[in-house]
C-alpha cells in the first residue's frame, strides 16, 4: 500500500474558452471540478493502475465536504483531519485558441499547530503501514516551511518507511535536508533548488549526483515532453517522453510519480517503473479527465518509451 500525504488539497477547477478576451465576458465551453493536490493525484494514478492506496489530508468547510463527495465517487481511501478554515478551490483555465493552459492557485486555509499535530500522529498510526509515502504540494498560508522536512523525519526515522517528496521552493530546500528517499523535481523547481542554470538533459547530472551524494537515493527531474532523468548512486539515464497528442498539462508529474512508486512496489527495477511513470505521465495530458491516467493506455505507452544510459 501506497500512502499520499497532501497538506493542502483543492477541488480544481477545468475551465474551456473557445477564445480568452480580457476585459470582457467570457463564456466556457465546459467546466470539470475534481479533487486535486499532488498527493491525492498520486493516488488517483495508484488506484487507476490497481494499486493500493490511502490519502491523508486536511481539510475544512463546504469546499472541503465537496471534496470528500468527489473522492469518494473515485472509489479512492482517505483519512480526513478536520479544519475550521475553508479548503481551497483551483482554477484551470484552457484557451483552445492559442492552446494555453494558465493555472491560478489558491493559498489555502490557516492550520493550527494543534491540527497538523493530530494530522502527524494519524500518519505514524496509520496502518497498514505503507510500503512508500508521497508527499507533495504547496504548504497552506503560514505553515512554516520545514513542514515536510520535519515529517520526512518522523515517518523515516520512526516509522521507517521510505518517503518521496514532491514541492517546491523552501520547502524543496529544507525537505531535502531531512534525505528523503526520493525527490522529483521538474526543471524550473531543480533550477530554483540548486540556483543554477541548466540547457541539456546532460547538465543536470552534476546536481542530481550531488543530492544523491547527500543521501536522498533517487533524484528524479521531469523534463516535460523531453521525458525525466534518473539518477542514483550507480545508475543514471534518461527516458525519452512518447509523442502524444497534448490536451491538458495537469498532473503529468504527479503521474509519474504514481507509475514509478508503484512499480517500485511491485518489485521493478528503477528502469521498469520508470517506463510505467512515463506512460502514465503520457496517458494523463492525452485528456481532460479527473483520474488523470488510464490504465488502458498503459501496455501500449509502456513500449514506447526508450531509455538512454548516460
Amino acid at each position: 500500500m501506497i500512502g499520499t500525504i497532501t497538506l493542502n488539497p483543492s477541488i480544481d477547477q477545468l475551465i474551456t474558452v473557445e477564445r480568452l478576451v480580457k476585459d470582457d465576458a467570457n463564456r466556457a465551453t465546459h467546466v470539470i471540478l475534481y479533487p486535486g493536490g499532488k498527493g491525492v493525484n498520486v493516488s488517483k494514478v495508484i488506484r487507476e493502475l490497481g494499486g493500493a492506496t490511502r490519502a491523508h489530508v486536511l481539510l475544512g468547510g463546504f469546499v472541503g465536504g465537496y471534496w470528500k463527495r468527489l473522492v469518494a465517487g473515485m472509489d479512492i481511501p482517505y483519512t480526513a483531519t478536520a479544519l475550521e478554515g475553508e479548503t481551497r478551490i483551483n482554477s484551470v483555465l484552457t484557451d483552445l485558441k492559442d492552446k494555453t493552459q494558465t493555472r491560478i492557485s489558491a493559498p489555502g486555509p490557516r492550520v493550527p499547530e494543534k491540527a497538523l499535530r493530530l494530522f502527524s500522529k494519524r500518519l505514524l498510526s496509520s496502518r497498514p503501514r505503507p510500503s512508500f509515502w508521497a508527499l507533495g504540494g504547496s504548504l497552506p498560508a503560514g505553515m512554516s516551511s520545514d513542514t515536510y522536512a520535519r515529517l520526512i523525519h518522523c515517518l523515516q526515522a520512526l516509522q521507517g518507511v521510505p518517503c518521496i517528496l514532491d514541492t517546491d521552493d523552501d520547502a524543496l530546500l529544507k525537505g531535502v535536508g531531512a534525505k528523503p528517499f526520493m525527490i522529483k523535481p521538474n526543471e524550473f523547481e531543480m533550477q530554483r533548488l540548486t540556483g543554477k542554470k541548466f540547457g541539456s538533459t546532460e547538465d543536470y547530472i552534476p546536481a542530481a549526483r550531488e543530492l544523491v551524494r547527500c543521501g536522498i537515493k533517487i533524484v528524479i527531474v521531469s523534463l516535460g515532453k523531453k521525458g525525466a532523468l534518473f539518477v542514483t548512486e550507480r545508475d543514471v539515464f534518461h527516458a525519452a517522453g512518447v509523442g502524444v497528442s497534448e490536451k491538458s498539462k495537469v498532473g503529468a508529474g504527479d503521474s509519474l510519480i504514481g507509475g514509478v512508486v508503484l512499480g517500485l512496489t511491485r518489485k521493478m527495477t528503477l528502469r521498469e517503473a520508470a517506463k510505467l511513470g512515463i506512460a502514465a505521465s503520457a496517458s494523463a495530458v492525452m485528456r481532460e479527465a479527473p483520474r488523470l491516467c488510464r490504465r488502458e493506455d498503459i501496455a501500449r505507452l509502456v513500449r514506447k518509451v526508450v531509455l538512454r544510459t548516460l
